[in-house]
């Protein structure tokens, strides 16, 4: 009998030790609002700037506003969906000379890390990939805010979370394009990349 409640107790203790833990490996999972969410990024040409979006991307995020240093970033961007508004310029870049899309139909982005910069801007430190290189990189991003969604007939018990993240990467570090362009002042090198993202949970 004695050996009976030796074993329970030592059991209730495992889960009261066992179960903080347990809550605080995963964050709530938020999905993303397509409809008002956009990849977009700018280069110079020239002397001036070109914009331009990736149409089709997919992602998982998991966030808890309470404890945002545990939440984790996974986003799937279509290469081929690149579109910045001239269909030439944009097979150009679809071609091996850039993104190389049939070979690398996908650029990644996995997050490692989360921490809280300042206020409401969070350092998401994870790596990156464009062609065939993988690089870590920091990405600043801004909590625009939670909110309940205002049609509460049409998404009932729904919470909208705002992200605002821009960063810059060197293009020539990813292999998309050659040094020569910069040399000649046909383009720049680095590459001004700005996701912003509506997300709900349901």
């Amino acid at each position: 009998m004695k050996s009976f409640w030796k074993i329970l107790v030592c059991a209730l203790a495992g889960l009261v030790l066992a179960s903080p833990a347990q809550a605080q490996e995963t964050s709530p999972e938020w999905e993303i609002d397509m409809d008002h969410s956009t990849v977009g990024f700018r280069i110079r040409h020239i002397v001036g700037q070109v914009p331009g979006v990736f149409a089709r991307f997919s992602g998982e995020v998991e966030f808890d506003p309470g404890a945002p240093e545990r939440s984790q970033f996974y986003i799937l961007v279509d290469s081929a969906s690149v579109h910045t508004g001239v269909p030439e310029r944009d097979e150009h870049l679809r071609s091996p000379d850039f993104l190389d899309v049939e070979r690398f139909p996908r650029i990644i982005f996995s997050s490692k890390r989360v921490f809280r910069e300042d206020g409401d801007t969070l350092i998401v430190v994870g790596d990156l990939t464009v062609r065939d290189v993988t690089s870590e990189v920091r990405v600043p991003v801004r909590v625009l805010g939670v909110a309940e969604h205002p049609f509460k007939d049409k998404m009932p018990d729904t919470k909208v979370l705002g992200l605002h993240a821009a960063f810059s990467i060197n293009r020539l570090e990813f292999h998309v394009g050659e040094a020569k362009w910069t040399q000649m002042g046909v383009m720049g090198e680095t590459i001004d990349l700005t996701i912003d993202m509506e997300l709900l949970q349901r």
